[in-house]
């Protein structure tokens, strides 16, 4: 795991995940995880994108 951080300063983990022929990348975010493409940061509630974590 990674740990990256939002815009706003939250920490966020990141995973990848190997699934059949593809990886998948997993946001958690305290307790709760998500999968690429349908989180949203809980501080800020900005959209959580690989490329844009600091």
């Amino acid at each position: 795991m990674q740990r990256r951080y939002c815009s706003c300063g939250a920490p966020v983990l990141v995973e990848y995940r190997h699934s059949g022929r593809a990886w998948t990348t997993i946001f958690r975010i305290g307790r709760l995880f998500f999968r690429s493409g349908r989180e949203c940061c809980p501080r800020c509630g900005r959209a959580l994108h690989i490329d844009e974590l600091a």
